[in-house]
């Protein structure tokens, strides 16, 4: 069965943005390390172009991603989509239907432009992502599930990564209609299923690169490994 690679890209990276520079006479504006500014705009806005190593974050993502997928595209929103454009020439990029609806509208921008039945979703800010959780979820894709989560023993539903069928853009359009924006109303309903992830060595793929400070290490481990 081939699938659809999907990388979520649109967030506007709010919690990657470092704190105020508090001097003497009170705030002054924090521009970052120079290579966050090459991102286009700050850390707080384009995580996915950050630098790690000799590639961005959504390289690194696409790259772990792209051996177990036919194809992979990136959903971007109106703020980046350019910019996404730009330095990914290889890739598909298109725009969310709908800007400001978050990660659910990512994803039924994905189903709306896919050639296949079912689609990995995943944010860009994915980087330790395990082929073997992607071969996990790719045999549940069977039975009359829409979209397929995992379990972890202790921490519950893991939203990303998602694997989607076509069949669920009519819910998703349904959630959204109703102004529902949350990804965790998707997986309430009845076409939601889960696998559990038992293998401590697969949890780390569920980790994000949410803050400076996770970044940091990101690229430290990179430049170390």
């Amino acid at each position: 069965m081939v699938i659809s690679g999907c990388i979520l890209a649109g967030g506007m990276s709010s919690r990657m943005a470092p704190p105020p520079d508090l001097g003497p006479k009170g705030p002054r504006a924090s521009h970052g390390p120079p290579s966050a500014e090459k991102a286009g705009g700050g850390v707080g806005r384009d995580k996915a172009l950050l630098p790690v190593g000799q590639q961005t974050l959504i390289e690194m993502v696409i790259q772990h991603v792209q051996p177990y997928v036919g194809q992979v595209f990136v959903i971007g929103d109106v703020h980046n989509v350019r910019r996404l454009r730009d330095a990914l020439p290889a890739q598909t990029v298109v725009t969310d239907v709908q800007p400001g609806y978050g990660p659910l509208m990512g994803i039924y921008t994905g189903l709306l432009h896919t050639e296949t039945s079912w689609n990995l979703f995943l944010p860009c800010d994915m980087p330790w992502i395990d082929g073997r959780l992607i071969g996990r979820l790719a045999g549940a894709c069977h039975g009359d599930g829409e979209v397929i989560a995992s379990l972890h023993p202790t921490e519950g539903i893991q939203p990303f990564p998602l694997l989607c069928h076509v069949k669920a853009c009519r819910t998703i359009g349904t959630l959204l209609n109703r102004e529902e924006r949350a990804l965790q109303v998707l997986l309430r309903q009845p076409g939601a299923r889960f696998i559990t992830v038992g293998e401590p060595e697969l949890w780390r793929s569920f980790t994000n690169v949410n803050t400076l400070a996770d970044y940091a290490k990101l690229t430290e481990a990179t430049v170390t490994r």
